[in-house]
């Protein structure tokens, strides 16, 4: 119903009678769907699950109801194999790279260049980087040492000048197939799309466990619940593994993040396999790239402000190189994600823009009669921008403060990571962007396997060894895909 979609209160307790195998929250997850999805979302989760799931709204992630189950899908779908191969969404179209001319320009126009691929076609009319300088191709590449031929001619006869039609173009050196011409009887067209690009990811298996002795299985947690129908339950788990499920999602929080596969050489072209063997068991272990390694080689901008902070113009030129290589005009709503130094700079820099603007801000006080004037509250709290018909929010997370998994700082001593914003695109045409992925196949599901292995502890569960403790593992086999990177991008800080 969805004026009643569960809600769920925790209680702190002691182990007692009333602990028994029928509450137990660890062993009926595994049978029970309901109870997986509770715990899911009451317990620590990580902030890509929240991402990937939609539940963020215009005022940032709402957690005012921290005890509300929402209807959402958390972990995305199950797949059959380790790895997952899909195309990276982009422009189908590509500018084509020049390296340089062969021979000199004829006096009507007509000159050659040497390209790096043969992706060109006869009849593209071509645009130039130099002053809208047009040119026509008129045949299909030649191969040639290190590259492919190509000749053009000029519609107005106008003599090619390399000089100032190309060489003046910083890096790459390109030119782009606008449009096409041919005369009357041509033989055929051809086609000028390239495809999107392929991106292969692995799933990490990550692993975990704990171990309680018999006379510290004292603390346990009871949760309260109420299901969509309003029927009452309720369930146990100690308080240790509610702690442990805590590390262990934010494990995978930092994997999700800043993952780096090993199924790829370090100029990143893929891997036949794994160089990393694990030495117990002589099986090959594979990890899989994290958000900053799939959009890295991408939109990526460094703070131009005083020691190295960003400013508004750093934010407006990434957004607008965003907004310009997705597939709208206006309207995008992006996701900024960083630490306490971004937020904080974030909120410098707002009133900033509002002045640009022309907004101004108002506050009415109420006066109260008492000496020295009404108490008054100085100060906004900013977690949204609009800029150029698009908007963006600012998410804070924590996890990008831990000095102790990020120590490195900066010139000024604040940690380079918690300075650090990665701003996302959460929608790809009328999909998401952003998806976690998990091995299933044959009844068998890797997101998050859980099992309790009861030693001599004195509890009612028949031992499978003689040590005086119960261990709880955890394992998960996931990965996280962004599957539209160019509309993704990093703001770093400049020192």
């Amino acid at each position: 119903m969805a004026n009643n979609p569960g809600r769920i209160q925790i209680v702190n307790g002691t182990y007692s009678n009333d602990c028994t195998s029928e509450y137990d929250l660890m062993a009926n997850q595994a049978v029970i769907p309901e109870i997986r999805d509770m715990l899911e979302y009451v317990n620590r989760r990580a902030l890509t699950t929240l991402l990937a799931s939609g539940v963020v709204t215009p005022y940032g992630i709402n957690n005012s109801e921290k005890t509300k189950i929402p209807d959402v899908e958390t972990r995305g779908k199950g797949i059959g194999n380790s790895a997952y191969q899909f195309r990276v969404i982009g422009r189908i179209e590509q500018a084509h790279v020049i390296l340089g001319q062969v021979g000199t320009s004829g006096a009507d126009g007509t000159f050659t260049l040497k390209m790096a691929t043969n992706e060109l076609h006869k009849g593209s009319v071509c645009l130039f980087y130099g002053g809208r300088y047009t040119a026509t191709c008129m045949t299909q590449g030649r191969a040639s040492a290190g590259g492919y031929l190509y000749d053009f001619s000029a519609p107005s006869g106008e003599v090619f000048d390399y000089s100032t039609v190309v060489a003046t173009q910083n890096g790459s050196k390109t030119l782009f197939a606008g449009w096409t011409s041919f005369g009357e009887k041509s033989l055929r067209g051809y086609g000028e799309s390239k495809f999107p690009d392929m991106f292969i990811n692995y799933t990490t298996i990550q692993r975990d466990s704990i171990s309680i002795t018999g006379d510290a299985r004292a603390r346990v947690l009871w949760y309260n619940f109420t299901n969509a129908t309003g029927q009452s339950g309720k369930g146990w788990m100690y308080e240790e593994v509610a702690q442990q499920r805590a590390k262990f999602a934010m494990k995978q929080e930092r994997a999700y993040w800043f993952g780096v596969s090993n199924m790829k050489n370090t100029d990143g072209s893929a891997r036949t396999v794994t160089n990393q063997i694990d030495p117990e068991t002589g099986m090959p272990i594979t990890t899989g790239d994290g958000v900053e390694e799939q959009i890295g080689g991408g939109n990526v901008v460094y703070g131009s402000g005083v020691n190295g902070d960003y400013t508004v113009t750093d934010v407006e030129d990434l957004m607008a190189t965003i907004t310009l290589k997705s597939d709208q005009v206006s309207g995008l709503e992006l996701v900024f994600v960083g630490g306490e130094a971004f937020y904080a700079n974030f909120q410098r820099i707002a009133p900033e823009l509002g002045i640009n603007q022309n907004i101004q801000f108002f506050d009415n006080i109420q006066q109260d009669g008492k000496a020295g004037g009404a108490a008054v509250s100085v100060g906004y709290n900013f977690i949204k921008l609009n800029i150029n018909g698009s908007s963006v929010m600012i998410v804070k997370h924590p996890m990008f403060d831990d000095e102790l998994a990020f120590p490195e700082r900066r010139a000024n001593g604040k940690l380079i990571s918690s300075s650090t914003g990665f701003l996302l695109n959460l929608k790809a045409g009328s999909g998401k962007n952003m998806e976690i992925l998990h091995k299933a196949a044959n009844g068998i599901n890797r997101k998050m396997v859980e099992a309790t292995l009861n030693g001599m502890s004195g509890s009612s569960e028949t031992p499978i060894s003689q040590e005086d403790a119960t261990t709880y593992a955890l394992l998960s086999q996931t990965m996280i895909n962004v599957y539209d990177t160019q509309t993704c991008g990093i703001l770093y800080p400049g020192s």
